[in-house]
């Protein structure tokens, strides 16, 4: 077959030779020319000579940064893995074992003083939540005030919902706090100081105009279940300033329904800053409780459970006097407990 190629086509097409890159029939006819031309024979040698140890040294590169990179790929895999189970492993001692500070709205309090075999309050306490239980329950007694610590942590199996029950000493006490000063008060001044009556002391208002205020303490004392249906009506132009709650279908009314009446209007004279009167309204009568004689009356009242009691519970000239604490209203809630009062009807 002709040779037909000449040494300057060869020279273009060495490096594919070499690197047998070419076709088979390329392949062939550079294999004729390199047979009769021994000057482009000796420039494939020299350029086989170059690449063959480089190639080869190359791919070993090649091969070797292959397994640094499936190396490095397999540790950073584990070094996640590790991370991602520390990680968990944290959360779950965090959450099983080590807990939060108990937070006092957590858990449902039943306060009992007990004077029986000495003076303690008896305490029943219950997660709020299903899901919470508590340990390492305890006393701190400081400055004759009592705070009751715990941890609380997810329910497990080594920590279990249940009730908390303990008694707590009263002696040299002046006031009982579940999870400390900034937690709830359970106990002051001998009384037990219930949910209701610190729901209701931070829920009152300066002003008797504040509808939506007004309508949460309502709320709050559960006048319709107590009493019945309602509307209601507010007298802000002029004093006296009044509040009426008209029951419309409530049943006849009876000395408990006025005792009733009683209870829950002296409350709402003392959460309402300016509020001069408070008006109960039923079908076949109505009443008025006036801020000042419920002011005297509780200073009458206070005076006989002093004498009753030997006890000093000061004589306020006001009944917005005991909404200024939680143990002022609670002694006011106990006074009204103990004692009926009936309006003057109209």
């Amino acid at each position: 077959m002709k040779n037909d190629l000449t040494c300057g086509v060869v020279r273009d097409l060495l490096p594919s030779y070499v690197e047998n890159l070419l076709g088979e029939e390329s392949k062939e006819a550079v294999d004729r020319h390199l047979e009769t031309c021994p000057v482009c024979t000796a420039q494939k040698e020299a350029m086989a000579a170059r690449t063959g140890p480089e190639s080869e040294e190359s791919a070993k590169e090649v091969d070797f940064l292959k397994r640094v990179k499936k190396g490095t790929s397999k540790k950073i895999v584990l070094a996640v893995v590790c991370t991602a189970l520390v990680l968990l492993g944290g959360i779950a001692l965090k959450l099983f074992v080590i807990g939060t500070p108990l937070q006092a709205q957590s858990v449902a309090v039943v306060a009992n003083e007990v004077q029986d075999g000495g003076n303690m309050l008896f305490l029943s306490l219950t997660s709020i939540s299903s899901g919470d239980a508590f340990y390492g329950w305890e006393q701190e007694t400081v400055d004759g005030v009592t705070s009751i610590y715990a941890r609380r942590v997810t329910v497990s199996p080594f920590c279990r919902a249940g009730d908390a029950q303990m008694y707590v000493s009263l002696d040299f006490v002046q006031e009982v706090w579940l999870g400390g000063t900034s937690g709830r008060l359970l106990w002051a001044g001998g009384q037990v100081i219930t949910q209701e009556t610190l729901d209701l002391v931070d829920a009152k208002t300066p002003y008797c105009g504040d509808a939506p205020a007004l309508g949460n303490i309502a709320k709050l004392l559960q006048v319709g279940s107590r009493i019945g249906r309602y509307n209601i009506s507010l007298q802000t132009s002029e004093r006296p300033y009044r509040w009426t709650l008209e029951f419309e279908d409530a049943e006849e009314t009876t000395s408990a329904t006025w005792g009733m009446s009683r209870f829950l209007g002296y409350q709402m004279l003392a959460l309402v800053e300016n509020l001069d009167e408070v008006s109960f309204r039923y079908p076949s009568s109505s009443g008025v409780f006036t801020a000042e004689l419920a002011s005297a009356s509780l200073a009458r009242l206070t005076e006989e459970y002093n004498a009753e009691h030997a006890t000093s519970w000061p004589i306020h000239e006001s009944i917005k006097e005991y909404a200024e604490s939680p143990l002022e209203y609670q002694r006011m809630v106990t006074l009204l407990k103990q004692n009926i009062i009936y309006p003057v009807m109209t």
